[in-house]
């Protein structure tokens, strides 16, 4: 896909805005932190264990990813301008990702910067654009007057005295206002600078973003200088350099689902009749102190239960921050030796250094146990890789050959250290580093790990008449992180295609000529694997007591049969295009056989393992599916076109075979909200099914195995038979335990894809990406534990449906202050918290006008080239029945709980051409 497709996108990684563009990329975007990484997967899930992101090369060389802060997100795709892509290809199928070897299994992306042009000119762009951010959606919450209404009445329910009041001064907070951006600044800014001659080019551009996220602590901050050059020294020798310099600004904040003073899971609790502020404090902020740790009572008669923090407090006075510098310097040599053969050899040079800075008030929130803490973490990262290789091109008749052959080597290494100082003598010293006696307690650690990899590979194609087609490729990888007898590994791929339109009987067929200008057969089989981290072959040890002194203890037993994750992968297809290339048409089969799948196989508790497992090549799994993308212009008039495009994916995901105990098959693995079952897709939702209210007494219930109905006396935490579901009455006591979980739905979504569509009238233009994805279940556990607590929290409107009444039918169980367990069976997936994933996208809208370039240059005489203005929208709307924030907000496993609402941007921009 064209960088442009991505460049005005308000975004501070291009990862961001890969979704809906191109048929097998599934991508998800969890909350409104700019700086939290896309989760991208290519043709589902690959791994159980292991990595599931793709490979990403840039300019031909393995790009560092991830996530590199320690103590907010930090995308290392962000030191990426998006408006320095020229170009992104996604490679999914066996024959595209041969030649990746070990590291291809979860599909590769490949991106292309831009370069210089050579008509000797000096070409100047600037883009510019402003937008303002919103939270997309946001919890519905109790106000004052009803959090009082069912405070009194949870408490009344459980024969305690009414604790919540009406505030005397009428304080009717909403805490979501309160920590939220509304309408915050994001700006973006390039320029770039490209020209050149017929011998050599170059590219230099500078980029500034600044966007802000959900919270008022959240920010990410980016510059990038990008500057290549090459050069023909003669008609034999070419070299050039691409140099990348980067700085990334993060601030965050706690984002813990569970804890006091997570940022979102602090705010949903908060009571609605406490006004976060409190002039008489010396603080400014509503927080009891110094012996306690909560916010203020307000006009309550108790505080709020679990003594949650005042999210006010916390995410204006904490501090979560990263530095992220980084540098890659890529620098190539290319022979031309003979007609037909080069030789290439290309050095990359990538270092990344972040520095991590954390402090935490004594006066409240996280640091008021420790009395004030600060917290440094400085780590460094770099990696070269070395690559030479020989390219070969020769045609001859109605033949032509292409070989490439070659080597590579890559070394990584990463060191970091962190020191932590508690007890602060002063809050004067809570600011940017950690300074040296200012504490009373202090910490300090650190850690170090380099690794290896080499490969030897080649590629061939051939191809007769433009009609016939193969392609065979060979990989030899070695890494160090395998034990040195199974270090190294083959890995082949082999692709085959007809274009059958080139036959003669087609082009005698007119209906064939004139319908079918293009018509491609294809399929490739590969074998790629899914590399693995550290030293797990190693067996290692770390620090122990042993009794009063310091000794040696296994932390890790290693297993030298250790070997990559296989994916074997499948592919059929056929490319169409239509009314002389007008309409083109795609559709592929894909089936990828994952084996060799790492597990942590248990171990007897008296085999004295760590961990009580170790981990094998024993799992089998497989994806396949459909992949279908439409595309063409639908009108093209001379004032007014439209072309669109569709890309639909169906994908089926299933777990083939575990590992085995004392012989015997192991068939599922259990998790808290999740099970992981033979023959069934990764990580379905697994629980209790949720029968309703009993509408006699309120109480909640739930078939048993058996499909008989139980219900759970909310006064005694006891399961008791029901003798129906409008009768008050008991039947013997019972118990609902493993056994009567069951499936509840996928995880994973089965179908995706994306609408693209763009109109142009004279010199206007629209854009609109819609894209969807459906098929899997979510896992609300916001709305079980925070939205619907029966502690004395805030509440979701969904509780003013509580039974209160005999008679009354209602899904929403009486209200009894303390009992969350029993109510909503916190920790537990139940199908009454288990909802459709399924969505609709309005992803992005884009009205454009630009000036005619022939007009332009000569009104301005020659000074501007080209000039555009658009207004634009992201993230405008979403069109779902899952009743949280946003079904994307939830994991891979199917489970949103606390997460942020996502960002909306409505911004306006210009590029200009000189």
């Amino acid at each position: 896909m064209p960088g442009a497709e991505i460049a005005q996108q308000v975004a501070p990684s291009f990862d961001k805005a890969l979704g809906g563009r191109a048929a097998g990329v599934q991508v998800a975007n969890s909350g409104g932190d700019p700086s939290n990484p896309a989760r991208i997967r290519i043709r589902g899930v690959n791994s159980i264990s292991g990595g599931q992101a793709p490979l990403f090369v840039v300019d031909g060389v393995p790009f560092i990813t991830g996530n590199f802060a320690a103590t907010v997100n930090s995308n290392a795709l962000g030191d990426i301008n998006p408006n320095d892509i020229e170009n992104i290809e996604v490679l999914k199928d066996g024959s595209a990702t041969a030649i990746y070897g070990s590291r291809a299994s979860n599909g590769v992306i490949i991106i292309t910067t831009k370069k210089g042009t050579k008509d000797g000119k000096l070409k100047v762009n600037y883009d510019a654009n402003i937008g303002f951010s919103s939270p997309a959606s946001r919890f519905d919450l109790l106000n004052a007057d009803q959090f009082v209404m069912i405070a009194n009445e949870k408490r009344a329910n459980a024969g305690l005295g009414s604790a919540a009041r009406p505030s005397p001064t009428g304080t009717n907070t909403d805490w979501q206002t309160v920590v939220f951006n509304n309408n915050a600044l994001a700006v973006q800014q390039n320029i770039s600078f490209s020209g050149g001659t017929q011998k050599s080019t170059y590219f230099f551009s500078l980029n500034y973003s600044d966007q802000r996220g959900i919270f008022i602590s959240n920010r990410n901050k980016a510059y990038r200088i990008r500057f290549n050059f090459e050069t023909e020294v003669n008609k034999y020798v070419k070299i050039g350099n691409n140099l990348t310099l980067s700085k990334q600004d993060d601030f965050g904040q706690n984002d813990g689902t569970n804890a006091l003073s997570g940022s979102m899971a602090s705010t949903l609790r908060m009571l609605p009749n406490v006004n976060p502020y409190d002039p008489t404090n010396p603080t400014g902020f509503n927080i009891l102190g110094p012996a306690l740790n909560s916010v203020g009572f307000g006009p309550n008669l108790i505080g709020i239960d679990d003594n949650y923090t005042n999210p006010a407090f916390t995410l204006s006075q904490n501090q979560f921050t990263s530095e992220k510098l980084r540098a890659v310097n890529n620098t190539f040599l290319e022979l031309s030796i003979v007609k037909g053969l080069k030789f290439r050899s290309t050095f990359t040079y990538d270092i990344l250094s972040e520095y991590g800075f954390q402090s935490l008030s004594p006066i409240h929130g996280d640091g008021f146990g420790s009395q004030g803490s600060v917290f440094n973490a400085n780590q460094n990262i770099w990696r070269w890789v070395f690559q030479n290789y020989v390219n070969y091109n020769k045609s001859w008749g109605s033949h032509n050959l292409f070989v490439t052959a070659g080597q590579e080597a890559q070394r990584d290494q990463s060191k970091n250290h962190t020191s932590q100082i508690n007890q602060i003598s002063d809050p004067f010293f809570l600011g940017r580093n950690i300074i040296s006696g200012t504490g009373a307690l202090q910490f300090a650690g650190g850690g170090y790990s380099r690794s290896g990899f080499q490969s030897l590979f080649a590629r061939v194609n051939y191809d007769f008449a433009s009609k016939y087609f193969l392609q065979a490729s060979v990989r030899r990888d070695g890494q160090s992180s395998l034990a040195p007898e199974n270090r190294f590994g083959i890995f082949p791929g082999f692709s085959a295609g007809w274009r059958i339109s080139e036959e003669k009987f087609w082009n005698n067929s007119k209906l064939l000529r004139e319908w079918f200008s293009d018509v491609k057969l294809k399929s490739s089989y590969a074998v790629v694997g899914n590399q693995l981290t550290g030293f797990p072959y190693l067996s290692t040890f770390g620090s122990a007591a042993y009794g009063n002194l310091p000794g040696l203890a296994p932390n890790l037993v290693g297993n030298r049969s250790l070997q990559w994750e296989q994916n074997k992968k499948y592919d059929v297809g056929i490319d169409i295009a239509l009314k002389g290339g007008r309409y083109n048409v795609t559709v592929d089969w894909f089936l990828n056989d994952l084996d060799k799948l790492v597990l942590a196989v248990p171990t007897p508790n008296s085999a004295g393992i760590p961990g009580n497992s170790i981990s094998q090549n024993i799992g089998t799994a497989r994806n396949n599916g459909i992949e279908v993308s439409l595309g063409g212009d639908i009108i093209r008039k001379k004032d007014f076109s439209w072309n669109a495009s569709w890309n639909h994916t169906v994908l089926t995901n299933k777990v083939l075979s575990l590992y085995t105990i004392g012989g015997a098959p192991v068939t599922n693995i259990p998790g808290t909200y999740n099970l992981l079952n033979v023959n069934s897709s990764l990580n379905i939702l697994w629980g209790l099914q949720y029968a309703g209210v009993n509408t006699a007494n309120g109480n909640p219930m739930y078939y048993n195995a058996s499909n008989q109905l139980v219900q759970h006396n909310i006064a005694n935490g006891a399961f008791y038979f029901a003798n129906g579901k409008n009768d008050p009455t008991f039947g013997a006591q019972t118990s609902l335990g493993v056994a009567d979980r069951r499936f509840l739905g996928l995880s994973l979504p089965t179908y995706f894809g994306g609408f693209n569509n763009s109109f142009r009238y004279k010199n206007f233009g629209l854009d609109i990406l819609i894209r969807y994805s459906g098929g899997n279940k979510v896992m609300n556990i916001t709305r079980q534990e925070a939205l619907l607590s029966q502690n004395f929290h805030n509440n979701g409107v969904e509780i003013l449906n509580r039974w209160t009444t005999p008679g009354q039918v209602t899904d929403v169980p009486r209200v009894v202050q303390g009992q969350s367990n029993a109510i909503n069976q916190v920790g537990l997936a139940t199908s009454r918290f288990v909802e459709p994933g399924d969505f609709v996208r309005l992803q992005n809208l884009t009205v454009s006008y630009t000036f005619d370039g022939k007009k332009l240059n000569e009104k301005t005489n020659g000074y501007i080239r080209s000039l555009r203005f658009f207004i634009q929208g992201q993230n405008l709307a979403v069109w779902t029945k899952y009743t949280g924030l946003d079904p994307e907000n939830a994991s891979q496993a199917g489970q949103d709980n606390a997460v942020s609402p996502q960002l909306r941007v409505i911004s306006t921009g210009i590029s200009v051409g000189f």
